[in-house]
């Protein structure tokens, strides 16, 4: 099998108001506002994008592994506490914890979605990014 290259993923986000900004990200536009805002917070879109990498992941293990996926429902659930998000103070600015509830209706045993799902959970980038560090460089420069 040929190397895969390197890809750049990019969004660009624009401030509409002090709570919400517009992102542009592979053709498509995303709004994003505060925890119980008008539109999805950040926090939303992480759990959405585990629950969304988990889904693709899934289908490309089972194609691998000979299973035939009829249904399946993703589960995300985060503990947040705002005060170091809010204040400064306490504990970390991210989640606490996160869990996940995958329902699978397939042609597969209980034995054989075990080893799928350790292999989804292997391959999954949003799961890697959430349990391992990445390099993170924030820059800022005068417009």
């Amino acid at each position: 099998m040929p190397g895969y290259k390197d890809l750049e993923i990019k969004a660009v986000g624009e401030r509409l108001s002090p709570t919400k900004m517009r992102v542009r990200a592979e053709g498509f536009e995303i709004l994003i506002d505060k925890l119980g805002g008008e539109y999805p917070c950040p926090l939303d879109y992480q759990l959405a994008a585990l629950a969304g990498c988990l889904n693709i992941v899934g289908t490309l293990v089972a194609k691998d592994m000979g299973i035939n996926i009829e249904s399946l429902t993703v589960e995300v659930k985060g503990i947040f506490n705002p005060e170091k998000f809010m204040t400064g103070n306490g504990g970390r600015a991210g989640f606490k914890g996160i869990s996940v509830k995958i329902k699978v209706k397939a042609d597969a045993d209980e034995e054989k979605l075990k080893e799928w799902i350790e292999k989804v959970d292997e391959r999954c980038p949003i799961s890697d990014n959430l349990l391992n560090m990445t390099p993170l460089k924030i820059e800022v420069e005068k417009a």
